[in-house]
């Protein structure tokens, strides 16, 4: 398989993590001390991408029971993870693009030779 192929690939598998990620969060907005979490990509070997996944443990809001006692919430802002998922969907659709013209170019030498 070709280089750009197994790049796109492993970008594909990277963004679906990553997009893994932020759906995890958006699920858990209203789990009391939940701790958001945040995919990076990176580049990994043989110029492959890579996610790694990392916990921010940044504290979330305090509300006050009736009890008297405090309560943390999530630390998940809703916006930004609802925001951060366009990008990552964009780069998805790119790469498959991507793969696409990359199987349209092989049809194309393959006419051609034959």
């Amino acid at each position: 398989m070709p280089l750009s192929i197994n790049n796109s690939i492993s970008a594909l598998n990277a963004l679906g993590t990553k997009q893994a990620v932020t759906a995890n969060n958006i699920a858990n907005v209203d789990s009391t001390e939940f701790k958001k979490s945040r995919a990076v990509l990176e580049e990994g070997s043989n110029e492959a991408v890579a996610t790694r996944v990392q916990q921010i443990n940044s504290p979330g809001v305090m509300i006050n029971r009736p009890d008297g006692s405090l309560e943390e919430l999530s630390n998940v802002d809703l916006g930004k993870e609802l925001t951060a998922m366009i990008p990552t969907q964009r780069n998805y659709e790119a790469n498959l693009k991507a793969l696409q013209v990359e199987g349209e170019m092989e049809d194309s030498v393959i006419d051609l030779l034959g």
